[in-house]
């Protein structure tokens, strides 16, 4: 894959094209945005082109060493994710990467270490990896990505070059999934127009999109008497998919109360009850409880249908 089949993402492309054609790039860059909008992939180009061998533009995706930084093999390619019950990015791993980069490459130009989900990082692991950020040297780069930089510690976001990876438009989302993953042409359009701008959640409501089209359908009624017989759901996967649901109708609800006559308090109630769909979406990548979700999630829509049974 070359920068241009990266689709979307051009103010970051560009930067960093620019950097490279400098020969100035900086030791840390932290790609921040939504899950799911080419964060990963910027990351694996950027190292390749660190470290391509062959002469022009880089990266050529042919040599040996695009190759296995492609497939996840390079010997100077080192990836820290985060691991345990806790999920976080604990100091025995950053102990590990900085002990590996401490040398000198095998066979690249220099030695890169990706951290994924840097918002993960816990203080302890943070305040051992601050001075190689700030000091990093002439064949180390680090690359962070995080999908919540408010959560990232101040003292790493400001030793890093931030390139920010806004939610992708509606028409990327949807020509990749038609493109590169077959989705059928009505699977693609519905999924990308609910996806917020990410491709990896579209890809997981056209995995099970029979099942949301029919949660969709069963939001549409605001007496909710059939779902409210249903047990709650218990998966992260689902719980979220109930959420996307819910601020799905609470938009489109709001959308067409400019062509109705409906009253400014009850728009005023579907937006905040939508925001707080989101902050319990939030709440969810936090690792509070799915049914704890779930259940807060079904009270606040309740609260919406009792109004509506009182008017």
């Amino acid at each position: 894959m070359s920068w241009s089949e990266i689709l979307g993402q051009d103010l970051a492309k560009r930067t960093l094209s620019a950097h490279l054609a400098s020969g100035k790039t900086a030791g840390a860059y932290l790609f921040a945005g939504p899950e799911g909008v080419g964060k990963r992939l910027l990351v694996l180009e950027l190292a390749k082109a660190l470290n391509c061998t062959t002469e022009g533009s880089r990266p050529c995706d042919r040599c040996v060493t695009c190759q296995q930084i492609t497939k996840g093999i390079h010997p100077d390619v080192h990836r820290v994710t985060p691991s345990g019950a806790s999920n976080q990015i604990r100091i025995d791993d950053i102990r590990q990467v900085l002990e590996r980069i401490g040398l000198r490459p095998y066979n690249a130009r220099v030695q890169v270490a990706i951290l994924e989900q840097a918002e993960r990082l816990n203080e302890e692991a943070a305040n051992s990896l601050l001075k190689s950020l700030e000091e990093p040297t002439t064949f180390t780069r680090f690359l962070l990505t995080t999908n919540q930089l408010p959560h990232c510690l101040p003292t790493i976001v400001s030793r890093c070059q931030i390139l920010r990876c806004p939610p992708l438009p509606r028409e990327i989302v949807q020509r990749i999934l038609l493109d590169r993953h077959g989705c059928d042409p009505r699977t693609a359009e519905m999924t990308a127009r609910l996806s917020q701008g990410s491709v990896s959640r579209a890809l997981e409501l056209a995995d099970r999109w029979t099942d949301y089209e029919r949660l969709l359908n069963q939001l549409a009624d605001f007496r909710m008497s059939e779902w409210m017989e249903t047990p709650l759901p218990e998966s992260r996967q689902d719980v979220t998919h109930l959420l996307d649901g819910m601020v799905v109708r609470l938009r489109d609800r709001s959308a067409a109360a400019a062509g109705e006559a409906a009253r400014s308090a009850d728009v005023d109630r579907w937006v905040e009850t939508a925001f707080d769909m989101i902050a319990l979406r939030e709440s969810l990548e936090q690792f509070v409880s799915p049914r704890l979700v779930a259940a807060l999630a079904r009270e606040k829509w309740l609260s919406l249908t009792e109004v509506k049974r009182q008017k």
